[in-house]
């Protein structure tokens, strides 16, 4: 799993000549994007704004809504760019396809959230007490590390908690019901929850809203980045570098004209502004390449890895 790692990450450093102009291999490119803020906000932006016109390309999104699509779309061998996180990347790169991420986007934690319905918030008193509440969530989600991080830092036995298999749109119907105590999803699913079924924000990948441990935690590294064949990499290096210089204009756009990004974003994603703004008010949009971006590429990789170990155990005992 460590080879996979090492071919997941091929990122392209932003500075100096790595993005310097050349000829362009293709003026004409489609983007595969999730129509999601956490996603594709650059790519919104840089393509009302005409950034990628200014370099000379015409980049076509190509939207679609469920980045777990992402996979089975990548095989049939159309898709040569896109966005991507490492929890669409991993199963990619595992199936023996060639994926490279080449440039980070945003930082997503602040948007993996863990709700309590009405009834959770009357039985969790303590984190200990998270071991009693049923927890709606997609199974194999990566909100899943920042459960096990928070069960770690707070002495919770991870292995006591009881999750139900649900979607996020069911997982919310399901806590305004009763019928689970939390819900474990990203946005806008967990802004629902809030405002449909009454939640209340637990924690998320990097916020803590325990009772005595409230504040900035570090439980979960997920990013969303720029993804690209093996083909498109090694045919068309000057093609990307333009495409990342748009992308890296939007991202300036987004951080210092947050009001004209939100409306942009707000119209591509066909979602309200409002709800718009309070998602991207979550993100960390940043194309510079940290050392959390493979720590947290590893951990979903060893995570995978635990799982698959888990299951067959499972499959033995059976």
């Amino acid at each position: 799993m460590r080879t996979l790692l090492a071919l997941l990450i091929a990122f392209l450093a932003l500075t100096g000549d790595a993005l310097a102009q050349g000829k362009l291999e293709l003026t004409e490119v489609d983007a595969w994007l999730v129509r999601d803020a956490q996603m594709s906000s650059q790519f919104a932006v840089a393509d009302q704004l005409g950034y990628f016109k200014a370099e000379g390309i015409k980049v076509t999104p190509r939207w679609y809504i469920a980045g777990t699509d992402l996979p089975s779309m990548w095989g049939a061998g159309n898709i040569h760019l896109g966005t991507a996180t490492a929890t669409m990347i991993v199963p990619i790169a595992a199936a023996g396809q060639t994926i490279y991420n080449i440039a980070p986007q945003s930082d997503i934690a602040g948007t993996q959230q863990i709700v309590l319905g009405k009834k959770g918030q009357e039985l969790v008193r303590s984190p200990k007490d998270f071991e009693k509440v049923k927890i709606g969530m997609p199974k194999g989600a990566s909100v899943t590390m920042a459960i096990q991080a928070m069960a770690r830092d707070s002495g919770v036995d991870f292995n006591k908690l009881q999750f139900v298999n649900l979607a996020p749109p069911d997982a919310v119907t399901a806590l305004a019901k009763g019928d689970i105590d939390a819900m474990a999803a990203w946005a806008p699913w967990v802004f629902n929850a809030v405002k449909q079924a009454g939640g209340k924000v637990y924690f998320t990948g990097n916020r803590s809203f325990i009772p005595g441990k409230e504040g900035q935690v570090d439980w979960l590294h997920v990013h969303a980045g720029v993804v690209v064949s093996g083909k498109m990499l090694k045919e068309n290096p000057n093609t990307l570098k333009a495409i990342l210089r748009a992308l890296r204009k939007a991202t300036d756009t987004l951080n210092n004209d947050r009001e004209a990004s939100v409306k942009i974003v707000a119209r591509e994603m066909k979602t309200d502004e409002a709800l718009t703004r309070d998602i991207m008010a979550l993100n960390i949009y940043s194309m510079e390449m940290n050392e959390k971006i493979p720590r947290g590429m590893g951990e979903f990789v060893d995570f995978c890895t635990r799982s698959t170990a888990s299951s067959r155990s499972s499959r033995r005992r059976a």
